[in-house]
């Protein structure tokens, strides 16, 4: 809850700069926005540790995708009604790619692990066993059965599907959010069985570097952002010490599953204070 309710404000603060910008100066704008960049690694942070603890991949892709087009609904009728112009799709969308993403590379690099394991029965004497006393069992440590060249073609099918259909929807943060999910999945499998947050810290901490070097490159020579617009997502980076926090670190990754109306009141969060920002833009103009 710690966590999320970190990311909920930040989203707020940055919400605020961009719906009251015309009406702020300039170095006050940027700020807000800056202090928004916390937001985004924690919710990306939490659809990849959704993954790993749903017990039903696709009834949390089926709820997430009904958010996405709730939300989309909600948020295109806000910036109707406060004369702004709606580009693209909201960031659940996003998110619902990095699901398929993720799933895709799970086929891509599970369906080859099978191994065969020859085992032999426990006796209570010293001495040597016959052959015929060996039996071996076929078992999938990627909990996948497919063979391995389906595997690849499904799971890299998964992977480019999801791409596209973010640059075709134009969903927030597009491919670069479904990366950084990616990273924090990535990091989860690695340390799963980690109790100290450190390793996780430092992998979180060079992979996402290394995005945002090769997002600074894309905004600076592809989309061509002007000034200190090109260097504001590097800020993002921070929220990787507020994420693997002893306190809020813990508590989002050790600690219980919670229940279903806390998790889907973040859910509800995103659209509805969109709504509000957007009334108060209505009635002030």
């Amino acid at each position: 809850m710690l966590l999320k309710l970190i990311a909920a404000i930040s989203m707020l603060i940055d919400h605020i700069g961009y719906y009251f910008g015309s009406w702020l100066p300039p170095d006050l704008y940027f700020t807000l926005r800056a202090l928004g960049r916390l937001a985004f690694p924690i919710f990306a942070f939490y659809i990849a540790l959704g993954y790993r603890r749903t017990s039903h991949l696709g009834r949390y892709f089926l709820r997430l995708t009904c958010f996405a087009l709730l939300s989309e609904i909600i948020i295109r009728t806000s910036h109707d009604l406060a004369g702004y112009a709606s580009y693209g799709t909201n960031v659940l969308f996003t998110f619902v790619a990095a699901l398929g993403f993720i799933s895709g590379w799970t086929l891509l690099t599970s369906s080859w692990r099978d191994r065969v394991a020859r085992l032999q029965p426990l006796t209570n004497y010293c001495g040597s066993q016959d052959e015929a006393d060996y039996f071996q069992i076929r078992y999938t440590p990627g909990e996948l059965s497919l063979h391995p060249v389906l595997g690849m073609v499904l799971g890299t099918s998964a992977m480019i599907i999801s791409l596209c259909a973010a640059i075709y929807l134009d969903s927030d943060y597009g491919i670069y959010g479904i990366l950084t999910v990616f990273v924090f999945h990535l990091v989860q499998n690695k340390h799963c069985y980690d109790t100290d947050l450190t390793g996780m810290l430092n992998s979180s901490l060079l992979y996402l570097v290394l995005l945002n070097l090769l997002a600074l490159l894309a905004y600076r020579y592809l989309l061509n952002l002007p000034g200190r617009y090109q260097y504001i997502q590097f800020l993002s980076i921070i929220s990787v010490f507020v994420i693997y926090s002893p306190r809020a670190g813990r508590q989002a990754l050790y600690g219980s599953k919670p229940v279903a109306w806390k998790q889907y009141l973040w859910y509800i969060f995103y659209p509805v204070h969109i709504f509000l920002l957007c009334l108060l833009v209505h009635l002030i103009r």
